[in-house]
């Protein structure tokens, strides 16, 4: 994507040979960033529920109701 909006290049058929690995690459390169993110999601999660100054924080950071 570029600029929020999909991108996409022909690429030549004597090319293909050269390019295909590095398309695999970035795959893989990407998927694992976003196993790191979604790993990163649940620690994150963890520790929120299981310390009590972080729950006290936000406990503190929640609307009042108006009455």
């Amino acid at each position: 994507m570029v600029q929020g909006k999909k991108h996409v290049e022909r690429i030549p058929e004597d090319w293909v040979d050269s390019v295909r690995p590095r398309v695999v690459r970035g795959r893989k390169c990407k998927d694992a960033v976003a196993e790191i993110f979604a790993a990163n999601a649940q620690l994150l999660a963890l520790e929120r529920n299981h310390s009590p100054r972080i729950a006290n924080v936000e406990k503190d950071r929640r609307p009042r109701p108006k009455g």
